[in-house]
């Protein structure tokens, strides 16, 4: 069988004379069945698949090895500068695009709570793609977060981190997602038979350990791959790290830029609970949902006025002014109600299950520990798999695939 597919150990002599496999030959069939399958699951149990069902007597350092370079021919090697030319291109043409139009109309608009309100209980006035067969127009979202990866101890030595004692037992990984929208010539959203965003066009994934001067353009040219310079609007959601509106603010400032709503809700949970002077049964309770309920609106000053008329509980006072200059600062990037009426997406929902996709669910299960280099091997390939990239670039061709492991 090994024959028959290619499979070569390939042996070195050492120094001292023992012998040690140090490389690997076979074809980019093989190659891709071991990947793919070490892709999926523990090295120790897609080997023990491999042995089962397709008869492939290899080690766990075999598979590893496989894995380790096919997955180097996916991680994204993007040095580019900011393009000036093509931002202040994309600027003239998303500039009052018709979607960002009805945000503002709406807005200012006399009916904007009743509008709001109706869109809250009813959904986003929108039409139903089912329906509708007329010209559309093309948006894409961008999103972008960061997770943790187990790293080995040695690579986390001095890395500044949140156990007692300041160390860390992870790394940064920051994965971007992309993906297409379309609505109406006039900005209307198209709708499923239930009454939610009709979104056709799959999510397409970009990752990387590296700092986010790397993962900046990273996600630029990705987001260029998948068609940005095509589309009439553009929408950037994201939580509140810095480091996630200095990527928008320098590579997609004409954006519409949105916080997740949901992380916004979280942070309306730490403030009211440092305030003070909210007793009795529930008291708590029903203020935070009535400051939630103004945030849905977008009315962000409202609900810090509330906030306003309660002290802070006893040696609070900085935590809470933090806690609201975090909706200060970040009010222009809240106008969920007019968003949700208008039919956007308000919540980075789809970024949220990427990092589980393609980091969480292989790379966080029990002991492992990874090196940020085949971390990002790792998360290269899966998301070359997830965007369906990895069947078409890697076996487009039959030519006999050399991994080098030394």
């Amino acid at each position: 069988m090994l024959d028959f597919i290619g499979l070569i150990g390939h042996t070195v002599t050492l120094s001292d004379g023992t012998t040690e496999t140090r490389e690997i030959k076979c074809t980019r069939n093989a190659a891709a069945s071991i990947a793919m399958a070490c892709s999926g699951s523990s090295f120790e149990q897609a080997v023990l698949v491999l042995s089962r069902l397709a008869g492939l007597d290899i080690n766990i350092m075999t598979g590893f090895r496989a894995t380790d370079s096919v997955g180097s021919e996916f991680v994204k090697d993007v040095t580019a500068e900011i393009d000036a030319d093509g931002i202040k291109e994309m600027t003239k043409k998303v500039s009052g695009n018709v979607l960002g139009a009805r945000v503002d109309s709406l807005d200012d608009s006399d009916d904007k709570e009743e509008v709001i309100q109706q869109a809250a209980e009813r959904g986003p006035d929108g039409v139903f793609h089912k329906d509708y067969s007329g010209p559309t127009i093309d948006v894409m979202y961008i999103q972008c977060d960061g997770t943790g990866v187990p790293g080995r101890r040695q690579e986390l030595s001095g890395v500044k981190g949140k156990q007692p004692d300041g160390s860390a037992k992870t790394f940064e990984a920051k994965i971007g997602a992309t993906f297409i929208v379309k609505y109406t010539a006039d900005g209307k959203p198209l709708l499923t038979e239930g009454g939610e965003i009709y979104r056709d066009k799959k999510v397409s994934y970009v990752g990387t350990v590296r700092k986010v001067d790397d993962f900046g353009p990273m996600l630029y040219r990705h987001a260029l791959d998948n068609g940005l310079e095509d589309m009439d609007a553009v929408v950037f959601l994201g939580d509140g790290a810095k480091w996630v509106w200095g990527i928008q603010e320098s590579y997609f400032p004409y954006a519409m830029a949105g916080i997740d709503l949901y992380h916004a809700i979280e942070h309306v949970g730490s403030m009211v609970d440092l305030l003070n002077g909210l007793y009795g049964p529930g008291a708590k309770q029903r203020f935070k949902e009535k400051c939630i309920g103004l945030l849905r609106c977008g009315k962000v000053q409202e609900m810090l006025d509330l906030v306003e008329t309660l002290p802070s509980s006893y040696g609070n006072e900085k935590k809470l002014d933090s806690a609201k200059g975090y909706f200060r600062t970040n009010i222009d990037h809240m106008k969920y109600g007019a968003f949700m009426a208008c039919g956007i997406f308000v919540g980075s929902g789809v970024i949220e299950a990427g990092c589980k996709v393609i980091v969480g669910n292989r790379m966080k299960n029990a002991g492992m520990r990874w090196s940020k280099d085949s971390a990002e091997k790792m998360i290269s390939l899966r998301c070359a798999i997830r965007n369906g990239e990895f069947f078409g670039s890697y076996l487009s061709d039959s030519v006999p695939h050399e991994h080098n492991a030394a």
